[in-house]
């Protein structure tokens, strides 16, 4: 079982882990904004913009918030007050656009790595997103 650094002379296994997980999360979002720019998006708009997407029926403030792991005063300045929010046509290109932002990204970033190693990391990240979810 992993311990973490209880004293300061221990290697802080815990420590490096998180802030790798905040640094690197920090970075995606700048690089990803960057290059979403170019479509006049940002990575909060498209994430926003894909929740509502995979709600066919429109989704309301509230749950938006909580796919999005956000407050809901943080959806407010995404969106209108709207009640309920739908895609419209309009939105499909837009989605189309930064999904091939992020896939390119995606492939920039992840292309030399082991797939055993991604694959063991998504298990991590996922039972710690699990665990954070339960807070």
């Amino acid at each position: 079982m992993l311990m973490c650094a209880t004293q300061p002379s221990e290697e802080d296994v815990c420590g490096v882990l998180t802030q790798g997980l905040i640094l690197a999360g920090r970075r995606w979002r700048a690089r990803l904004n960057e290059r979403l720019k170019a479509i006049g998006q940002t990575d909060a708009r498209c994430g926003a913009l894909s929740e509502i997407a995979r709600a066919p029926d429109g989704i309301v403030q509230r749950d938006l918030a909580e796919r999005l792991g956000v407050e809901e005063p943080t959806i407010v300045r995404l969106v209108d007050a709207l009640k309920v929010l739908l895609i419209t046509p309009a939105a499909i290109p837009v989605l189309q656009q930064a999904r091939e932002i992020v896939l390119a990204l995606e492939q920039e970033l992840f292309d030399e790595m082991d797939p055993h190693d991604l694959a063991m990391c998504v298990g991590v990240l996922t039972r710690l997103s699990g665990k954070l979810g339960r807070a």
